[in-house]
């Protein structure tokens, strides 16, 4: 019976605790190892399972190495690998900080994506507790989601030429930990309406999936702007908060503190995104 091995990034390296299962460093180790002779070609497995945290760069040198095995000892790699999506769908520059494959549209509701995890991701690169995949990068998964979701099935022809997302609130719920094999992000729309200028707000449920269980869920309720219309405020508002920092000269909050100005109803964050597809760095809180 053949053996199928699963291989995860050396940032999960503590599944290797789990048998059959090895990081990319350990796996071109014992390949190397097979073609010097030190040890038995039946060491390696038979089929080969990519698991997260691995990157096209990775893949590539495990093949390479493989490659040059006799073809009997050989490991076959099976699995299809999902296409990432591009900077213009996630506004991220780089691309081991995408963490999800192309949306796909099973219906005008519900939209499905691979979750994908490189090992030099931002996200990973302070540290990794046990075998699970960090909240954080679940949470940024989503985010990326609705993102990707609205840029490539929802902003029309009327879209402005730079937007901005607006994230006005976010709520999640972690029920069980998602683990570095194959995972899947589902954007499942409640509300969507079109404004004038091409604007857009919706509602949405997100959720990760793995092994047929629902893993964590996100709720979101965003909006897309007309980025010239609100750089002004968002400037505005920055030389406010910069004016009293410097004036008051502590910013910490005192036990039933009222507010000295009116409460300015600005969202928590937002993205602006030129619709070139070239994000450019004017996130706030997100």
């Amino acid at each position: 019976m053949t053996r199928t091995a699963l291989i995860v990034g050396d940032c999960f390296a503590t599944c290797c605790l789990i048998d059959n299962v090895d990081t990319v460093s350990g796996f071109a180790k014992k390949i190397r190892a097979v073609a010097s002779g030190m040890i038995a070609p039946d060491e390696l497995p038979g089929e080969v399972i990519w698991g997260q945290g691995v990157g096209e760069h990775e893949r590539t040198y495990i093949s390479r190495l493989a490659s040059g095995l006799d073809e009997s000892v050989a490991p076959k790699f099976i699995g299809q690998i999902a296409t990432p999506a591009t900077r213009g769908h996630v506004h991220k520059r780089a691309p081991q900080n995408v963490l999800i494959s192309v949306p796909e549209r099973e219906n005008d509701q519900r939209f499905v994506s691979d979750l994908i995890i490189d090992s030099r991701n931002e996200l990973l690169i302070d540290h990794v507790t046990g075998q699970h995949v960090q909240g954080m990068v679940l949470v940024e998964a989503c985010r990326q989601m609705f993102l990707a979701v609205t840029e490539e099935h929802f902003l029309g022809e009327k879209a402005p030429l730079e937007t901005y997302f607006v994230i006005k609130s976010m709520g999640v719920e972690f029920k069980s930990f998602v683990f570095p094999v194959g995972a899947q992000v589902v954007f499942s729309l409640g509300r969507l309406t079109h404004k004038e200028g091409g604007r857009l707000a919706a509602d949405a449920a997100i959720s990760i999936w793995q092994n047929n269980a629902e893993c964590v869920t996100c709720s979101v309720s965003y909006s897309v702007f007309d980025a010239s219309q609100l750089a002004a405020r968002e400037l505005e508002l920055a030389r406010e908060a910069a004016r009293r920092s410097m004036g008051n000269g502590s910013t910490r909050v005192a036990e039933n503190a009222e507010p000295d100005f009116a409460p300015i109803d600005l969202p928590i964050a937002a993205i602006s995104v030129p619709r070139d597809g070239a994000a450019q760095d004017l996130r706030v809180g997100a």
